[in-house]
């Protein structure tokens, strides 16, 4: 049966790098593509194809992918003016339901980038004789079609499953497993040993196929360090201590040379310039295109519309007007003189920009409420004087592989070892590091160097405790800034919530009858 697919030939034609707001591989202006035929005839299409999976790649990170990720948690407290942005995920009442639209959204992300990675895997391996010349090329593409595919199912089993269990796993329900592009299919759940084993199968592929692409920092190309990377984190996930720790380590020594930020300068490299040695993958971004989301509710930085809007202000022109803060249970995380307190969090002057910020919430200014200001923004992604929180994507960073080593070891019965790359962590962020390892240090550890990746929820089912209430920051609490109830800052999260497994979206169920919803929604 001929198959028709639509390929974004009008902008993946117009560049060579990532460069479209339209984040599906298949959208307006189309090629026929017959199963039977060539998806790809030379290098040039081969290219465009390589592009548009680089592009539904990135369009899974920043934006709605990491802020419900960290919103639902215990991180972050909802203000008033924060117009209900995220609120379902954030309270996890009944309003949380299958028909919430961000977990809508990531759901639809993952899979029709799914779609775009089966349909590349196999436009290779039924590559026709004739165009054999392309084939080198093709089969490093193609390892990098299995490392998006073996990402995303990490992404969809993490969040719409329950956490890996040996004992349950075989029965568990997680996501569909699509490995072969048909519109007709109507899949069912696949188990959660089945998922994991199939992101297994996809890096080991990865690993054969981008085995000579070397690690470099900030590479934008995927390399045999961020295989290896995705595969510590997989083998965090299923409990093999051994080959996570061996897999983090792999990345923590590479050649490559990675580093974690340790001055106020290397941060403002890192954090805002977008020039560190921290990412081992780092994505193309630019001003003339939207490439990916961004994580502007934490700032939302504007500046005055007048002069006499600005005598209003008591730092000047510029101030941020959030939807969430960081709430004083995250803040209290950090010692005094841990860099990622100074780096991260604003009240007042800034130390990546050195500019000074204020906060407007309601109608008044504060100089003492902070800000999350991870993601306060390249400079050079902004064309107005009013950082927009747009920096280039950085899926894995080696700040992670040093969390999953420790913990790794420490789980394995490694505790020297394990304090060790602790400890490393810690004084490179000029933290006070840890006289002992265990798993509050761990999890602790997690929730400050991450903050804002979209990693906490994942974390929090991982280490199986759940959290309690989000207090707030003191100053914000008097002035009344925040949203108050039991769901807001009084939240508190067991282990064993149903909200912590996201709901299959209500259309997914009603349009295919072989899926079954998870419990509680």
């Amino acid at each position: 049966m001929k198959k028709i697919f639509n390929i974004a030939v009008a902008s993946l034609l117009a560049l060579a790098t990532l460069s479209s707001c339209d984040l599906d591989l298949f959208p307006r202006g189309s090629i026929n593509y017959d199963e039977s035929g060539a998806l790809f005839v030379d290098a040039t299409e081969l290219g465009y194809f390589q592009t548009g999976l680089y592009t539904s790649y990135r369009s899974g990170f920043y934006g709605y992918s990491s802020i419900i990720c960290e919103v639902s948690c215990d991180g972050f407290n909802a203000t008033a003016d924060y117009g209900n942005n995220y609120g379902a995920p954030h309270r996890l009442d009944k309003t949380f339901d299958a028909d919430d639209y961000d977990v809508r959204d990531f759901w639809a992300n993952r899979y029709s980038a799914i779609k775009n990675y089966n349909v590349l895997i196999k436009g290779v391996e039924t590559l026709p004789e004739e165009y054999s010349s392309l084939l080198e090329k093709a089969q490093v593409v193609k390892g990098e079609a299995f490392f998006f595919r073996a990402s995303a199912y990490l992404d969809l089993v993490r969040h719409f499953a329950s956490a890996y269990n040996a004992a349950s796993a075989s029965k568990d329900l997680a996501v569909p497993l699509v490995l072969v592009y048909d519109q007709m299919e109507k899949p069912e759940r696949a188990t959660v040993a089945d998922v994991y084993a199939q992101i297994k199968k996809d890096l080991d592929s990865a690993a054969v196929n981008l085995a000579g692409v070397a690690g470099k920092i900030g590479s934008q190309k995927i390399t045999i360090d961020a295989v290896n990377a995705l595969y510590a984190r997989y083998y965090l996930d299923v409990k093999d201590y051994t080959n996570a720790a061996s897999y983090a380590d792999k990345v923590i020594d590479s050649e490559a040379g990675y580093a974690l930020a340790s001055t106020v300068d290397e941060f403002k490299a890192e954090y805002y310039e977008d020039k560190g040695k921290e990412p081992i993958i780092q994505l193309y971004a630019s001003l003339s295109e939207n490439g990916s989301g961004t994580n502007n509710v934490y700032t939302y930085m504007s500046t005055s519309a007048s002069l006499k809007d600005a005598e209003k202000n008591p730092l000047g022109r510029y101030f941020n007007k959030p939807y969430f803060i960081p709430s004083k249970k995250l803040l209290d995380q950090y010692d005094s003189g841990d860099l990622r307190l100074k780096c991260w969090f604003t009240a007042g002057e800034n130390a990546l920009t050195g500019e000074t910020y204020s906060v407007l919430l309601g109608s008044d200014y504060y100089t003492d409420i902070s800000v999350f200001t991870k993601y306060i923004g390249d400079p050079l992604l902004t064309s107005t004087d009013a950082l927009n929180s747009r920096h280039n994507v950085k899926p894995l960073m080696i700040g992670e592989m040093y969390l999953i080593a420790a913990e790794a070891y420490f789980k394995g019965g490694s505790s020297t070892t394990a304090l060790v790359r602790l400890q490393t962590l810690q004084g490179k962020r000029g933290a006070t590091p840890s006289g002992v390892v265990n798993e509050d240090v761990l999890s602790n550890e997690w929730f400050k160097e991450t903050v804002g990746e979209g990693l906490r929820l994942s974390t929090v089912k991982r280490f199986g405790k759940g959290y309690t209430v989000r207090t707030p920051q003191a100053a914000a609490l008097s002035a009344k800034v925040l949203n108050t109830g039991p769901d807001f800052y009084n939240k508190a999260v067991s282990a064993s919530d149903f909200h912590l497994v996201w709901p299959i979206p209500t259309n997914d169920i009603q349009t295919n009858p072989n899926l079954v919803q998870n419990p509680g929604y």
